[in-house]
């Protein structure tokens, strides 16, 4: 009980029971196995096993289907310290990268019914004040800027050799890191993309899921050390 009332307040009295009758009175538990126990370095391992089990360093678990491709390699250049005779740093490849082509995005974004509230056509958003009768040009969305505007505008320009409608797909992109368990450090890099041609009030709204996933980045931290390592050695 005094594990109970200290420490962490989230604890509860189920997790209490829990404990005593699944950990502490099970058959296979030994107070000695406890000995020198940190839960930070438990987890470590726990990590490092699950990484070991993963075939070829696989880091980037996409969905199937919906246009993905997985494990493509890309090449990127990285900046050294130490001085390189190439000038600009040594090229390094990432391997197992997934991604999904934008044109399908863009193509099953415009099919789904949500759709039905993007705005195609742009325009400038402009107030009057009811007291003074000031005018005022608003700027509050992508479809309202004087970019997009523009560009709707050049857009109409161009030759033509159909009949079909031409309106601009905004495409905003997000990425951060995210955790994937609620214990452990496992995590994973993914891209996400939104379109400006929804209000920023929609594209905020969870319960719409309006963000699409294009990509999962791999993580080079463990797949990639001894690669890393050789690529330092190789500089001058």
């Amino acid at each position: 009980m005094a594990w109970l009332l200290t420490g962490n307040g989230e604890k509860s009295s189920a997790e209490t029971t829990r404990l005593v009758d699944d950990v502490l009175l099970a058959d296979d538990f030994k107070l000695e196995d406890l000995s020198g126990f940190n839960a930070e370095t438990a987890i470590k391992n726990m990590d490092k096993s699950e990484a070991a089990l993963a075939p070829n360093c696989q880091s980037t678990d996409a969905p199937e289907g919906d246009g993905w491709k997985t494990k493509v390699d890309v090449k990127i250049q990285v900046p050294l310290r130490e001085k390189c005779s190439e000038g600009n740093g040594k090229m390094f490849t990432v391997p197992d990268l997934a991604y999904r082509p934008l044109v399908s995005v863009i193509r099953a974004a415009f099919a789904d019914p949500i759709s039905k509230w993007f705005h195609l056509t742009p325009f400038k958003r402009i107030w009057k004040s009811p007291v003074t009768g000031k005018v005022q040009r608003l700027y509050d969305e992508l479809y309202t800027s004087d970019a997009w505007n523009k560009a709707h505008d050049d857009l109409q320009k161009q030759r033509r050799e159909d009949d079909l409608e031409r309106v601009i797909a905004g495409l905003m992109f997000w990425s951060d890191a995210t955790h994937l368990a609620q214990f452990g450090h496992a995590t994973a890099w993914p891209v996400y993309l939104f379109f400006g041609n929804l209000s920023k009030y929609k594209r905020a709204s969870a319960s719409l899921r309006l963000c699409h996933p294009v990509a999962f980045i791999p993580s080079v931290s463990l797949c990639l050390v001894d690669a890393s390592l050789a690529m330092t050695c190789s500089v001058v």
